[in-house]
């Protein structure tokens, strides 16, 4: 917990109830003492204005010291000198403005409203301002809202903030860390004082947001000399001289570690994938017939069902087998494009991720509802049969997602073929979200039915056809920031 220390201008007694540690007691002499009130007419003014030899004294703990005196106090052993008077306050600004004094002088209003819980000076609010100018920034401590941005909706829209409630400096604003999980940013800004544990906390915490954190960090604090003993932790730190501290740019180490999977059921005939791409054979344990391809049926896997689930048993392998970073996951036949001619490379996918979530095609709409398509395909009583319980299982399993279930499946339009590319964990949060309950479901369809005894794809997939559109329900109901790009299909396979 950060607690102020200061140097008090002021009584004691006046302190008592506030949370401070008083490291000594300060005086001045000068124009006040003379009955002048020294007002300038205009910034210039200020700037030009020159202090008399010997007009302006200071007096520490009762005895006379020199500014540089107070400055190398300043620099390490308190964070500020609150004035307790107002008036007094008013009196003095002019000569320690001209002594360069005033990022380091508050009042107790100031204190209280704005330097309890972290160290304030109006020019590191500037300072981080334009540092982070232009890029997409989290500001995790509401920062700019403690330090009155709210007064310049203008100024710049690629910041978010984790405020309560709506708030117009900010692009975008999040009630809580949680909120924000699947979003990613050019840099996450931490401000309050943290100790090296919370520090750490707070980087775990913030994690997958970003691969840089802006933080400020006070001089002589336990953090700072925490980050100067383990730099090495982290790829680089880039320090900026602050009132009172740095603030520091620090890069952290990136994995870059990027996949997309090819799934397929026969030989896929991709003899030169580009970097990055590998063929995963779905259904593997059941494959009549092998062709040298990644299999689904090793570790952790769901192989045996992949009569019923289809892909998803190739998907279920990649996210128990895996860890990449960058997860991608396409048909044999369908592949991401962003020219219409060439497959999607990973080069091109990361860039699409650093301002979106997740690559999906684009949405398809119909003449009829996805319900009624799949009674068109499997047929109306086990069409029905299978969405029931699909809804049973999400209702008990995933209820904050029954009406975005409801929703994607009277509606008219869906993200087909369950291909996408996002980041590690946002694929494991939706795979975690799908199969808490998509298992179990198709294990009591296939208890309470024929359709694994059934020669008819359209009878023994129905399941699958069912469960193609989850992807639908889950980014619906999560409001991830979507990428649609085209498909090159390849019918010659």
């Amino acid at each position: 917990m950060f607690i102020p220390r200061i140097l008090l201008c002021g009584n004691v007694k006046n302190f008592s109830g506030l949370k401070v540690q008083i490291v000594g007691k300060i005086s001045f002499r000068g124009a006040a003492e003379r009955g002048e009130f020294i007002v300038p007419t205009n910034a210039a003014a200020a700037d030009n204005f020159k202090l008399a030899e010997g007009s302006f004294r200071i007096f520490f703990n009762g005895e006379e010291i020199s500014v540089d005196a107070l400055r190398n106090f300043l620099d390490g052993a308190a964070d500020y000198i609150v004035i307790e008077s107002h008036d007094e306050y008013l009196f003095r600004f002019r000569e320690l403005y001209a002594l360069g004094l005033v990022d380091r002088v508050i009042t107790v209003p100031t204190l209280l409203n704005y330097a309890s819980e972290n160290f304030f000076a109006l020019n590191n609010a500037v300072q981080i301002f334009n540092l982070i100018r232009g890029l997409r920034v989290l500001d995790v401590d509401a920062f700019f809202d403690r330090n009155d941005y709210y007064m310049f909706p203008d100024l710049n829209h690629k910041i978010a903030g984790v405020v309560e409630g709506w708030h117009h400096f900010y692009a975008e604003t999040f009630s809580s860390l949680d909120e924000c999980r699947f979003r990613f940013f050019d840099a996450v800004l931490l401000t309050k004082e943290r100790s090296p544990e919370e520090f750490v906390d707070a980087l775990i915490e913030t994690d997958a947001l970003a691969e840089n954190i802006f933080a400020f960090v006070r001089k002589n604090s336990a953090l700072e000399k925490f980050l100067s003993a383990n730099e090495n932790s982290f790829e680089k730190i880039i320090r900026f001289p602050a009132v009172n501290g740095a603030w520091l740019l620090i890069k952290k180490f990136v994995r870059d570690d990027f996949k997309i999977y090819v799934v397929t059921h026969k030989d896929a005939k991709l003899s030169a994938l580009p970097d990055g791409y590998e063929i995963i054979h779905a259904g593997h344990a059941q494959a009549e017939k092998f062709f040298g391809y990644l299999g689904d049926d090793t570790g952790s896997n769901i192989s045996r069902l992949n009569l019923q689930l289809n892909e998803i048993t190739a998907l279920y392998w990649i996210w128990k087998n895996t860890r990449q970073d960058f997860v991608g996951f396409v048909h044999y036949r369908r592949f991401f494009s962003t020219d219409g001619k060439n497959f999607l490379s990973t080069t091109e996918a990361r860039e699409i991720l650093r301002e979106h979530d997740i690559i999906v095609n684009g949405c398809e709409f119909g003449y009829i509802s996805l319900r009624d398509w799949k009674t068109m395909l499997s047929g109306h009583a086990l069409a029905e049969h299978v969405l029931a319980t699909l809804r049973k299982f999400v209702a008990l399993r995933q209820p904050d997602y029954l009406a975005a279930f409801d929703r994607v499946n009277n509606s008219f339009g869906v993200f087909c073929y369950e291909i996408f590319v996002t980041r590690r964990e946002i694929f494991n949060a939706y795979c975690e979200w799908l199969f808490s309950f998509i298992i179990d479901a198709t294990e009591e369809i296939l208890a309470m039915t024929d359709i694994a005894g059934d020669d008819d794809p359209r009878i023994y997939r129905a399941v699958s056809f069912a469960a193609e559109h989850l992807m639908t329900v889950w980014l619906i109901k999560n409001r991830l920031k979507i990428k649609t790009l085209p498909i090159i299909f390849r019918d010659d396979v």
